[in-house]
């Protein structure tokens, strides 16, 4: 017949010495306290799961006291009446704590910057830019620091009604496209289960879309105007001289802003604007009519020794800034909803498809000058091959337009 164990008290185990080997001090069930020649005192279950013992630490005296290590081999003797192994147990809730403390660290702040940065090769730099500004005015503030894998739908919801009570519907569109670009790619790296912005119905938070159109001159008193006003702008003389050449080349601002002198070609009269600073990730040589050459020409006096050829005003190395162009409009007398620096691509765009008759040159063809992705790629690289002359001839005689108006 086995020996009943007898029960350990708080003063035995409180006096039990370290010897010169471990020994141990039986509880019953058991639970035993292991006395280790260096001093510790350590709590152990023994158990069998299987029919094969197992031993499985259940933590260290005083930390873990008499009473508390009693109730933890109660715990598991429970869980191996289930059929569940205490050690294996043991080591799952560890793995969910990892998991959890890992999801902890995988905050919408990290996962957005890791996509922020992959998908820099899929955009121009001006659109990069953008990018990076919506995250920071629009969407860090309400969720940077907050775990992706926390984050409802709710909390998106929150962004987009903000935006639209701030009359901002435009934005608050592009920024749901955003959010669900850096969910897709949450999602395929694991950082999150689900996209719950694919869950929210935009139409329903925000209303109906209309379409923005870019404001516009089209008749000739307005661009007479314009151009005028141009010509007598008392500004900082890169800004003024950038605004000349605008309506002539209708590119978009950041181009302009960034044009280098190394992408001039004086001789072949041609800018190419490298891939990565195109909206459509594809190198556009634009054709320059004679009175952009002879800008160029009268700013290389001024910044030709530089690297921009519009460098900003309080820093020679930078480029011009984004505002710059928007705020001498401004000082010009012209609002936001009479004319911004994209409307000279619209005001472009217009003239040229109501002259066809004048120019002879196709839609195509305008297409082309305004650097619109062919969505037909055996198309595209034919128009890329065989446009080069048409464009030249349609651009020259815009400049000859624009001069006619303007004298």
């Amino acid at each position: 017949m086995a020996r009943a164990t007898m029960p350990l008290t708080n003063i035995q185990i409180k006096s039990a010495k370290s010897k010169d080997k471990d020994y141990k001090l039986f509880d019953g069930g058991g639970l035993f306290l292991l006395v280790a020649k260096t001093g510790g005192k350590r709590w152990r279950l023994k158990y069998r799961f299987n029919n094969k013992e197992k031993v499985i630490a259940l933590g260290l005296y005083p930390s873990i006291t008499l009473k508390d290590a009693r109730a933890k081999r109660d715990e598991y003797k429970s869980l191996v009446a289930n059929g569940i192994d205490p050690n294996e147990e043991k080591k799952k809730q560890k793995e969910d704590i990892k998991i959890s403390e890992k999801k902890k660290e995988n905050t919408f702040y990290k996962v957005s910057q890791e996509w922020h940065k992959n998908y820099e090769s899929e955009v121009s730099e001006n659109y990069h830019v953008k990018l990076e500004k919506a995250l920071e005015n629009y969407v860090y503030p309400f969720l940077k620091n907050k775990p992706i894998e926390d984050i409802t739908r709710l909390n998106i919801i929150e962004i987009l009604q903000d935006l639209k009570q701030k009359d901002l519907q435009e934005t608050a569109k592009r920024v749901y496209m955003l959010i669900n670009k850096i969910y897709k790619y949450a999602v395929t790296l694991e950082y999150t289960h689900h996209n719950i912005v694919a869950d929210i119905e935009q139409k329903t938070i925000l209303g109906k879309r209309e379409k923005k159109h870019y404001p516009t001159f089209t008749k000739e008193k307005d661009i007479k105007g314009l151009l005028l006003a141009i010509d007598e702008y008392s500004g900082d003389y890169t800004t003024k001289m950038a605004l000349k050449m605008l309506p002539y080349v209708f590119v978009r601002s950041f181009n302009i802003r960034h044009c280098e002198w190394s992408e001039i070609d004086f001789e072949n009269k041609e800018w190419t604007i490298p891939s990565y600073k195109m909206k459509t990730k594809i190198e556009f040589i634009l054709p320059l009519p004679n009175n952009v050459i002879e800008i160029l020409n009268e700013v290389k006096q001024f910044s030709g020794t530089g690297k921009y050829v519009f460098p900003s005003f309080r820093n020679k190395d930078k480029p011009m800034s984004d505002n710059t162009l928007i705020s001498a409009l401004r000082r010009m007398g012209y609002t936001k909803e009479e004319f911004v620096p994209h409307s000279f691509r619209a005001m472009f765009s217009t003239i040229a498809y109501e002259n066809m008759d004048k120019h002879n040159c196709s839609s195509e063809v305008i297409e082309a000058l305004l650097a619109h992705k062919e969505s037909n790629k055996i198309k595209e690289a034919y128009n890329r091959a065989n446009y080069k002359k048409a464009m030249k001839k349609l651009i020259s005689w815009y400049a000859d337009c624009l001069n006619k108006i303007k004298d």
